[in-house]
């Protein structure tokens, strides 16, 4: 049985390229398909057109061919080829050598194109990169959001609850202003009596004078605490003025850090003590309820750090700004355990924490990040102190109003 025709068959309808040469690469024959691919026509062949020139690189075929010329066949090498308009062709050739009826030694040879393969493996390593970029995007867009929203809700109740106090605080105020003015009638009435009337025929007259004395004390301290209560919500309303993340006003610094501290507080005021160095400087130009949420991330991060040492002995945190040139710098210090070495370098990675589970989300940093860095194109950064603790900083560049 002639076996031929269906080998014939398959070479001139197969996707692989099919040559024959001689051993200098002269192409004797080449299939319908590597015509196609490389674009060469009978006519060419029949004019003796060379092989060699559709390689990449003309050194590999030769190298090849010299590998033939040994007596080795060529197994599943692979080679690369300029195709159409010098597209490059990657492909895997196999070939073997023998001599023809006149003692010549010819090349037969295949070549399997496996452009498209690789080309869609790249493709797809190029997607699923997208995509990995991609999902990181809509990740971080969503904890920004996330965060945003539980920092509007936290503002919306913040604003109530200091709403709610100063009603009840302004008639309180009020009635204890008119305290003291009857306090003062009461007294200067019981002035004028005893000096008309022995004091010892009054009942009690002896306690009065120390009944006066402790009423004043008393409202006094009244207006102490009304005033503090009264500083408080007022730190709460302008801390609580969230608006457009993009809107960027004249923004006080120092009043900003004053009103933070007053709102964390109760985060350190049984651990550490806090220290003050405010420089005189400008306004800037930023988006106030933005950085208003960095102080409270880096302060209370401070108070949380003394506050992992487990010392009796209170801590201390340390508040600066400075004006640099025509940029505004904070800094806050702690006496804390400072920053490992081992966590150093991803500290403002997102989601990334140092607390236990249950113990709160985590240090906030990559919101601070996205807030200083992106959102103000300024710069933050940290460094662990000689003796202890650790020092954050931050500079918001530019924008400054003098």
């Amino acid at each position: 049985m002639d076996y031929s025709v269906g080998f014939n068959s398959l070479i001139n309808d197969s996707s692989i390229l099919f040559y024959v040469s001689k051993k200098d690469g002269t192409i004797l024959y080449l299939n319908p398909f590597g015509q196609r691919l490389l674009e060469i026509s009978p006519t060419d062949i029949l004019e003796g057109i060379n092989l060699i020139q559709f390689y990449a690189n003309p050194e590999d075929k030769n190298e090849l061919d010299s590998i033939l010329l040994s007596g080795k066949t060529i197994f599943d090498i692979e080679i690369r080829m300029l195709g159409k308009d010098s597209r490059l062709i990657t492909g895997h050739e196999y070939g073997y050598i023998q001599k023809d009826d006149n003692g010549e030694q010819i090349i037969y040879g295949l070549i399997n194109d496996i452009s498209e393969f690789i080309n869609l493996n790249l493709m797809t390593a190029r997607l699923n990169l997208e995509l990995a970029d991609t999902n990181q995007k809509l990740q971080d867009a969503y904890n920004t959001m996330a965060q945003q929203e539980k920092m509007a809700t936290i503002g919306e109740l913040a604003a109530g609850v200091a709403h709610e106090i100063n009603n009840p605080l302004g008639f309180i105020k009020s009635n204890s202003r008119s305290l003291k003015k009857y306090l003062e009638m009461m007294t200067d009435t019981f002035t004028k009596i005893s000096n008309n009337y022995p004091l010892k025929e009054i009942e009690n007259a002896d306690k009065i004078d120390f009944i006066l004395s402790d009423i004043k004390d008393i409202i006094e301290e009244n207006e102490d605490g009304l005033n503090r209560i009264a500083t408080i919500t007022n730190s709460l309303k302008r801390f609580a003025r969230m608006g457009d993340e993009d809107f960027k006003t004249d923004f006080d610094l120092n009043q900003a850090v004053l009103d933070t501290l007053n709102i964390a507080k109760l985060q350190y005021k049984y651990i550490a003590d806090v220290k003050l160095e405010l420089g005189e400087i400008p306004m800037v130009f930023c988006n106030g309820d933005s950085i208003n949420q960095v102080l409270l991330n880096l302060i209370v991060n401070a108070a949380n750090a003394i506050e992992m040492i487990g010392s009796k002995d209170r801590g201390k945190i340390i508040i600066e700004t400075i004006k640099e040139n025509n940029s505004v710098k904070f800094s806050v210090s702690d006496t804390g355990p400072g920053i490992d070495a081992s966590v150093a370098h991803k500290i403002f990675d997102p989601f990334f924490t140092t607390k236990e589970v249950g113990k709160g989300t985590g240090l906030g940093l990559s919101l601070c990040y996205d807030i200083i860095v992106q959102k103000h194109q300024g710069k933050i950064w940290f460094e662990n102190l000689e003796k202890c603790g650790a020092k954050f900083s931050f500079i918001l560049p530019g924008g400054v109003n003098e």
